[in-house]
């Protein structure tokens, strides 16, 4: 999927919602999110059951983690709900970026959670990657995502560092 086609449906979702709430989002555009206590290693999941779109989230994560989760989710049902067929639970393992529609649902978070104008206003207030991750409140990682798509929109920000796909896989 082409890097402006994920920018401008996350975009249209902000522009649709006027909140950068994933949580908000899914309420408002019929997407059901469910919390599970069951969960052990897995994060999150989308799945379409008998016509219902769900997120899954695992409930015993801290909340800034569920908050990039449900947005990922969200990028499965904007990006890909035509691969989740109907009546079948189909579970996507996050942040793998290896997996294309994993990425994709990657940039999508970080174009829905983080605004641009906001990110460029710390880098060029001196802040680093570390800091301005800190100063956003979110993982370093989503914030290399979206500096390296907001680099491919033309932005020159020096990027001293590779995003982890896997950033939410460990612990």
């Amino acid at each position: 999927m082409r890097s402006e086609y994920i920018f401008q449906k996350a975009e249209g979702a902000l522009g649709r919602h006027d909140t950068r709430d994933p949580f908000a989002i899914a309420r408002e555009s019929g997407v059901r999110v469910y919390f599970r206590e069951d969960f052990k290693r897995l994060k999150g999941m989308y799945s379409v059951i008998h016509g219902n779109r769900c997120i899954f989230i695992n409930g015993n994560l801290p909340g800034h983690v569920r908050r990039i989760v449900c947005a990922h989710e969200l990028g499965h049902d904007e990006l890909h709900r035509e691969l989740t067929p109907d009546t079948v639970f189909q579970e996507y393992t996050l942040y793998d970026m290896k997996n294309r529609s994993e990425y994709d649902a990657n940039v999508y978070a970080a174009h829905l959670l983080l605004d641009r104008d906001e990110v460029l206003r710390l880098a060029r207030g001196g802040y680093d990657a570390f800091q301005i991750a800190a100063e956003m409140g979110t993982d370093i990682n989503l914030l290399l995502i979206k500096i390296n798509e907001m680099g491919r929109q033309g932005y020159e920000l020096d990027l001293p560092y590779i995003p982890r796909g896997d950033f939410l896989k460990e612990g």
